[in-house]
């Protein structure tokens, strides 16, 4: 740093600003190496057992448009236009049997694994909890095709959240995953 002549005021060269500005930038790419390096890798989405999931699989327009004809053509009576079920759905009707429910963020499709939506779609379904109840829903196996069947759930996938979306995709891996026999 140099003094003007006879003063005790500091000038600052160029020389100084530019020496300044390049140990800050030294300093600061040294700080983002550092950081870098001790960074982790994002945590990968794993089963209980820390076997990565496969990504949950994207949405194909082409399936949820197909998917929403269907559903238009086949489940809009009793599930609503835009998939948000019977009103009142959690409320049982005089039998105990709850009115259809959401197929969208609001409801519970999204608990259930793709074999287990694909079955119920196929096959009906009653009430589990009591065994002798009527059907609650009718079966579709003899008026869908497979296709049609898997285009219905493609298209309720692209009415959840991501977090919805991979919850429900947990579901469907661990579905098909073999179960570890306990030591005898």
């Amino acid at each position: 740093m140099a003094f003007h002549r006879n003063k005790r005021v500091p000038v600052i060269s160029v020389i100084d600003v530019k020496a300044n500005a390049l140990l800050l930038a030294f300093i600061l790419l040294m700080l983002l190496i550092i950081a870098s390096c001790t960074a982790q890798p994002a945590t990968p989405f794993t089963n209980p057992q820390g076997t990565p999931y496969p990504p949950v699989p994207t949405t194909d327009a082409a399936q949820v448009k197909l998917g929403r004809q269907v559903y238009q053509a086949t489940c809009v009576v009793c599930h609503g236009a835009n998939a948000e079920g019977a009103p009142n759905w959690m409320t049982p009707d005089a039998t105990g049997n709850f009115p259809a429910p959401p197929h969208d963020d609001s409801g519970h499709t999204w608990h259930h694994s793709d074999r287990v939506l694909y079955e119920m779609i196929r096959d009906g379904m009653s009430d589990s909890l009591r065994p002798d109840s009527p059907v609650r829903m009718p079966s579709f196996g003899n008026r869908l095709s497979d296709a049609e069947i898997r285009a219905v759930i493609v298209y309720f996938q692209s009415l959840w959240s991501p977090e919805h979306r991979e919850f429900q995709w947990e579901q469907t891996v661990d579905d098909f995953l073999p179960t570890a026999t306990p030591p005898p």
